[in-house]
């Protein structure tokens, strides 16, 4: 209670503040709730001693008749698609004003940054995926008798097969590749046969393939075969994931608050970045009825930073 108290405050504090030339950073939200507010929170509180933070929602910034940014953090798809439709017409001043996205997917940056209205500026993102080596290692060490990765491939996963295969490799994994998904019509056949040669399913994000309609479906009929599947989302663990690996807002922010702080150093936006830290989350239930034995989150988690410290 006290932190979304806190959170609360940042925010009204920020969208209470007079319009002044001088505000340098600003941090635009899809919308003004959590976990946008949470990642805006921590930004002010890291970096608001330091140099001027504005925080609002992306159209109330935009609105704003005052000098632009030296840097506009988005925070959510909203907010970035709401920049993209009126960069075009904001004038010459913000032609080359940086933007870095948050909370948004690799395969929605990637898709934004062929945008015509980003123009010349320099464009980077914190994105909600995890590494894939990230991935591979917490089914080997959470799953090390399910060796065999099944995968379902839409157009933006299918570009990742070749360095998945080289992460599951370097994992002692072998991986399954389903047949291709190119429309909603082609979840279940390339699941079906997925499933028969695979030990476990690990769900990468792919709009097509996971989404709000489909993942009941996907998740069901793995679990009514026996195999568990590990995904991306705290979310998605609650559905019946047996095993998610995600990062929370805070640690979003953290990261973003790093590629803040390279761009007042050397005025160069690192390019896009996987969130630095993570967690991991178990569901007991689903992971008991399949006859599983997941040891505690927290234990896996230390082992799989000291593993990439190790690196």
């Amino acid at each position: 209670m006290l932190r979304r108290l806190l959170i609360v405050w940042f925010v009204a504090m920020n969208l209470a503040l007079p319009v002044a030339a001088a505000e340098r950073l600003w941090v635009a939200l899809a919308d003004e709730g959590d976990p946008y507010a949470e990642v805006a929170a921590v930004i002010q509180q890291e970096l608001g001693g330091k140099v001027n933070v504005r925080i609002g929602h992306w159209q109330t910034l935009l609105e704003e008749k005052t000098a632009p940014p030296y840097l506009l953090v988005t925070v959510g798809i909203a907010a970035i698609d709401g920049l993209l439709e009126r960069l075009s017409g904001m004038g010459d001043g913000w032609s080359h004003v940086p933007v870095l996205a948050t909370l948004i997917p690799r395969v929605v940056f990637d898709a934004r940054q062929a945008s015509p209205a980003l123009g010349r500026r320099p464009f980077s993102a914190v994105v909600l995926d995890q590494p894939l080596g990230r991935l591979l290692a917490l089914i080997k060490r959470a799953l090390p008798d399910h060796p065999r990765v099944g995968i379902l491939p839409g157009q933006h996963v299918s570009a990742l097969i070749e360095d998945l295969k080289k992460e599951a490799g370097l994992h002692q994994l072998k991986l399954v590749v389903g047949p291709y998904i190119g429309a909603s019509k082609d979840i279940s056949p390339s699941l079906k046969p997925t499933l028969e040669e695979s030990d476990v399913i690990l769900a990468l994000p792919e709009p097509i393939v996971y989404n709000a309609a489909s993942l009941q479906y996907i998740l069901l009929t793995s679990y009514r075969a026996h195999i568990p599947l590990v995904a991306y989302s705290a979310a998605a663990v609650k559905s019946g994931a047996v095993l998610a690996l995600y990062s929370t807002p805070d640690q979003m922010a953290r990261r973003a608050i790093e590629m803040i702080q390279t761009w007042q150093v050397k005025h160069k936006l690192p390019l896009p970045q996987f969130p630095r830290e993570f967690r991991v989350g178990r569901n007991t239930r689903v992971a008991a009825s399949l006859g599983l034995v997941i040891d505690d989150p927290a234990v896996i988690e230390k082992e799989l930073q000291r593993l990439e410290g190790d690196q």
